[in-house]
């Protein structure tokens, strides 16, 4: 990848969520390639490991493992951060790139809606989790994945106050594509305030935007999004072009010590005007951090 010509992060440590296809693949493979230890944080475990495999295949000295993480579950992400614990290793990167897309309603088992408790939820209680392994290991990047669709929405009532019945509904007041346009809202306002409490740390944290409609897996869960998608494919980013922007966020030297940004097309842009509200981002962390507190996985930290 352009981006990273020339670099070599060999000692660097970089964590990838949902890694085992599209630009989290991308993403990993950029990252394994250029001398990183890299790991796949994902929930299936078979396609993971094929993924490593396929790395290992351009390049038989990569530094690339598979780790089982189901966002979906608070319990395995806990299970995820003691097992990365128990390597001892440094965290220099840590890629928010898992997320679930139209989605029929369901709960998980810790009772949330599910779009909300994978893209936003699941990746909160990982950071929280890792925050002394990414202080440690500082200077440290956080990246989010995020997406340009949550200027379509808002989190808020009509008083302003975050409303938690827009980011967890009922089966009544679901539709997929606001659930998951709500949840990369959070994503952006998440990585705001991670970036106001830990860059005094030296861990920095940016969202993204990854590309224009791109075609990945993501879209499988509804045959009018895979019409969709398929049809617009011609005109969509490559996986590769997608990833850059969250390379980049991961990797550039000019962001060394910044964050709090959002960033389309390795570019810097204003997201909504709600991702930028500091209020909604600190009620929206206060949410989170209860709703860890009353999940079966117990406290954070």
């Amino acid at each position: 990848m352009e981006i990273l010509q020339g670099r070599d992060f060999t000692g660097k440590v970089v964590v990838v969520t949902g890694a085992n296809s599209g630009i989290g693949f991308e993403t990993a493979k950029s990252f394994a390639l250029h001398g990183a230890h890299v790991i796949l944080a994902c929930r299936n475990m078979t396609r993971a490991n094929e993924a490593v495999s396929r790395i290992l295949g351009e390049w038989h000295k990569a530094k690339v493992e598979a780790m089982t993480l189901d966002l979906a579950l608070l319990r395995s992400v806990q299970h995820f951060a003691q097992a990365f614990k128990a390597k001892n290793l440094s965290l220099h990167m840590l890629v928010c790139n898992a997320a679930a897309f139209a989605l029929p309603w369901s709960l998980t088992k810790d009772g949330l809606e599910t779009t909300f408790q994978v893209n936003h939820l699941g990746h909160f209680y990982l950071v929280q989790l890792l925050q002394d392994v990414l202080c440690r290991s500082a200077p440290a990047r956080v990246v989010v994945v995020s997406s340009e669709s949550h200027r379509f929405t808002d989190i808020s009532d009509s008083s302003g106050k975050l409303d938690f019945s827009r980011l967890s509904p009922s089966k009544n007041d679901y539709w997929a594509m606001l659930a998951y346009n709500r949840s990369k809202l959070c994503n952006i306002l998440f990585s705001n305030e991670l970036h106001r409490r830990l860059s005094p740390r030296g861990v920095t944290s940016n969202a993204v935007h990854p590309g224009n409609m791109m075609y990945s897996s993501i879209h499988r869960n509804w045959w009018v999004y895979t019409l969709l998608f398929t049809l617009a494919r011609p005109f969509t980013k490559s996986m590769q072009q997608g990833a850059a922007t969250t390379v980049y966020c991961a990797a550039a030297p000019e962001l060394e010590g910044l964050g709090g940004m959002y960033f389309n097309n390795c570019c810097r842009c204003m997201p909504s005007p709600e991702a930028q509200s500091e209020e909604t981002a600190r009620a929206l962390w206060a949410l989170s951090e209860r709703l860890i507190q009353e999940g079966p996985g117990g406290q954070s930290g």
